[in-house]
């Protein structure tokens, strides 16, 4: 069950496309971020900062990358990052085939959602 939506878009309106972030809170404080497009170096920050800000606010935090395109492996390493600065809070949830080769390269396999632990 959804309480709130709140959407954040910064376009990339060069040969990149669009680029954008939706994080869905729900009622049980298990948070999802959406990534929408390339997450790529410009990206970067804007997406770590919206992670964080999200983990601190969550008990579960769902990374929704299945409509990502391209994923800079900074981006990767920064997903790996917060699941040390938030334990057991964050899943990586239906990466497409690039993404999901990234993260198992970076030996993060584990993160998918298909294995998560709560």
């Amino acid at each position: 069950m959804l309480t709130s939506t709140a959407t954040m878009e910064r376009s990339i309106r060069d040969d990149e496309g669009v680029f954008r972030l939706e994080t869905v809170m729900g009622s049980n404080r298990h948070n999802t971020l959406r990534a929408f497009g390339e997450l790529d170096m410009s990206t970067r920050a804007e997406f770590v900062h919206s992670l964080d800000r999200l983990a601190s606010a969550s008990d579960r935090v769902s990374v929704d990358l299945s409509e990502v395109s391209f994923m800079y492996s900074g981006v990767a390493n920064a997903i790996i990052d917060a699941t040390y600065v938030h334990p057991g809070k964050i899943a990586v949830l239906a990466p497409a085939r690039s993404v999901r080769m990234v993260l198992e390269v970076l030996g993060a396999g584990g993160l998918f959602a298909d294995t998560f632990r709560s």
